[in-house]
């Protein structure tokens, strides 16, 4: 692999960037300073350090944000402000996108990745991944709401697959529902079907993950390694 394309991965920068700091002397290969842009070295095995610090690559990104309100789920959109417009600049370049979809008016969860197969495995009904929805209605859920989720809901001219409805016992008009499939604006059409308008919506979980309650509405950071292991492997069961 050419040193700037290794720099441009660990750095999250462009190639030109990658280019300028490699020239600057500022990278070291195997303890010795390189200045070539186009110099190979082996992701795997070569000890690269930036002023000193050790550098490690990836060939993914893998984001989690707390997607805000007001915001559409894409890459790009000729009238909308985008999940993307959220992350720095040089981030841009690199081809993420978010795994899934969240309404514009929904918050919460949302991964952004540049890993295509995690993220087909992610998004597959094959797979049977899980999203944990937190909800609140303008009128309550009854406990007969509970079984019909559990039997599956007529969306489409189908049902639904089983999805679970867990009402908050003091507020009764607010709960959790954990679904396996990604209907379009399912939650508010099975809420719509018990009887009910969605006033508030947020994804709490999804693929194994949980929201990070120290990521504000907007705000982002990368996942852990541990992170990216149980997102990779999620469904791996089913």
């Amino acid at each position: 692999m050419r040193l700037d394309k290794y720099i441009s991965d660990a750095c999250i920068c462009s190639r030109s960037q990658a280019a300028g700091i490699i020239r600057s002397g500022k990278i070291t290969v195997g303890g010795n300073t390189i200045t070539k842009p186009d110099y190979k070295v082996n992701e795997k095995s070569s000890e690269i350090s930036l002023d000193g610090n050790l550098l490690k690559y990836s060939e993914f990104i893998y984001i989690m944000m707390n997607k805000p309100q007001g915001v559409v789920s894409a890459t790009d959109d000729p009238r909308e402000k985008t999940v993307l417009s959220l992350l720095p600049e040089n981030y841009l370049s690199k081809g993420l996108f978010p795994a899934g979809r969240l309404d514009k008016d929904t918050v919460g969860l949302l991964i952004l990745t540049n890993d295509g197969k995690a993220a087909h495995k992610m998004l597959s009904p094959k797979y049977h991944v899980e999203k944990t929805y937190f909800v609140e209605c303008d009128a309550p859920f009854l406990e007969k709401d509970i079984e019909m989720c559990a039997q599956g809901i007529p969306l489409d001219g189908e049902l639904t697959k089983p999805c679970i409805l867990k009402i908050d016992p003091e507020h009764r008009n607010r709960g959790s529902i954990v679904l396996t499939e990604g209907k379009y604006h399912e939650i508010k059409r099975i809420c719509g079907y018990l009887g009910k308008k969605v006033l508030f919506l947020e994804r709490t979980d999804f693929a194994g993950l949980s929201l990070d309650p120290s990521l504000s509405r907007g705000e982002w950071r990368h996942l852990t390694e541990s992170e990216i292991y149980i997102l990779r492997h999620s469904g791996a069961n089913n």
